[in-house]
């Protein structure tokens, strides 16, 4: 059944157009049962209706970094996956359009990378805590460093 209702599991939200969201405000209608089957579904999920003049990238922050970390987490095989990202990318280096040229590559072998991206931001939320946490002196370190009278 084809349906302009979208689920964001990521953001947890249901997505429609203003269209839809009309159409769905009309008692009786199949825009109306389909969203009310939707939030029985999925009842924490918060509803959003998108603003068709602006229309965001659906890829938006999808950078080659991101496409690294991401196959990272989503194969089995990862050496052997990032490699051939690696060669998709040095065929299309120089050329116009390589990064949208990579980009569709990225999105033919991993249709469901959305799923994985609250995982990679949450890893690379940790790796940046722990690196801050590194930082910080121990109590040793403190007690023993001696001021530097020069500063004064």
């Amino acid at each position: 059944m084809k349906t302009n209702i979208k689920i964001d599991a990521v953001k947890k939200e249901i997505t429609m157009t203003k269209a839809t969201a009309k159409r769905a405000s009309f008692a009786g209608s199949k825009e109306c049962e389909q969203l009310a089957q939707t939030m029985k579904n999925f009842p924490t999920f918060t509803v959003k209706v998108l603003n068709q003049k602006s229309r965001e990238s659906k890829h938006k922050g999808l950078s080659v970094d991101i496409m690294e970390r991401l196959i990272k987490v989503m194969t089995d095989n990862s050496e052997e996956a990032l490699e051939k990202l690696r060669k998709e990318k040095a065929k299309h280096k120089g050329t116009k359009g390589h990064y949208s040229k990579l980009k569709e590559y990225f999105l033919e072998e991993y249709p469901n990378w959305r799923e994985y991206l609250y995982a990679v931001e949450k890893r690379q939320a940790e790796e940046q805590e722990q690196e801050e946490v590194s930082q910080v002196p121990t109590e040793n370190e403190v007690a023993t460093k001696q001021p530097n009278m020069s500063e004064c």
